[in-house]
């Protein structure tokens, strides 16, 4: 029985233009009614929660940020696995000088800092809270580091993210664009993943991965999906990687025609009654 779903947010759950389609709000409203854990696993950093859509924002109180370097549980952040600043100024000096265009962000949960030559992504990078400063600062102004963001002109995302894991540093590393685009690659402590976060939650709730079920669609997504005794990606693989999990085309479909996984308790009691 599903006893906990963990639910990637954009591109999964919310689509292009911040659409949600309602079968997926009324099949998981069905679904947590019968007392399963719903979470929120995303790669946004907890300020960028404001903007989804009010039904999405009311189906679960938790909401694991940062790709599990953080999470939010009834409106509070808390920092779980931040990254050290030497450590951040080390990894992005490496990588200056094996991909020289390199460019570098430092996400915080509160704000959002870029180097002058990093392309920022309009998604999640803009407002009040970004400004602009060299790595020796951003890495030292007081703000805890939940992610360094890494662009390049010349290399894709999977490209760069195969030039940063030769590095050896033992971070984690990953990205939530398709590999062939040039979306940031995302490192983080190597505390920090999806799946890192799906494992103590369950353990939190003395749950097994075979009571779970994770729906995910991009790179970032597959620790999350790899944790759980059912893994499903929304829509078309981007990657051979993705490939080796179910699909579906929507969240509600796949909980619309695997309702024995959920109801059958109900099932059983009206049988009973």
């Amino acid at each position: 029985m599903i006893r906990a779903i963990f639910c990637d947010l954009d591109g999964t759950l919310v689509r292009p233009g911040g659409v949600v389609l309602d079968e997926d709000i009324d099949l998981l409203r069905q679904v947590t009614s019968t007392g399963a854990r719903l979470v929120f696993v995303t790669g946004r950093p907890s300020r960028c929660l404001s903007d989804l859509p009010t039904a999405v924002r009311e189906l679960s109180r938790r909401v694991v940020t940062s790709n599990g370097a953080s999470e939010v549980v009834d409106g509070t952040t808390r920092i779980l696995a931040p990254l050290n600043g030497q450590a951040v100024r080390d990894f992005s000096a490496a990588l200056r000088k094996a991909v020289p265009e390199v460019h570098f962000a430092t996400e915080f949960e509160s704000a959002f800092g870029f180097e002058p030559g990093y392309a920022w992504w309009p998604a999640t990078d803009t407002g009040a809270d970004g400004f602009t400063a060299k790595i020796p600062h951003l890495t030292s102004n007081g703000l805890t580091i939940t992610k360094l963001l890494c662009r390049s002109g010349a290399l894709n995302a999977r490209r760069l993210a195969r030039e940063a894991q030769a590095l050896g540093f033992g971070v984690t590393i990953t990205y939530s664009c398709r590999p062939e685009e040039g979306g940031p690659v995302e490192v983080m402590s190597p505390h920090a993943s999806k799946g890192l976060a799906v494992r103590r939650i369950l353990q939190e709730a003395d749950l097994t991965p075979f009571d779970a079920v994770a729906f995910g669609d991009r790179a970032n997504d597959i620790p999350m999906l790899e944790a759980v005794g059912e893994a499903v990606v929304i829509g078309v693989p981007t990657e051979p990687r993705l490939s080796v999990f179910e699909s579906a085309t929507s969240v509600g479909k796949w909980l619309a025609t695997h309702d024995e996984r959920w109801c059958a308790p109900h099932r059983e009691n009206r049988e009973t009654t």
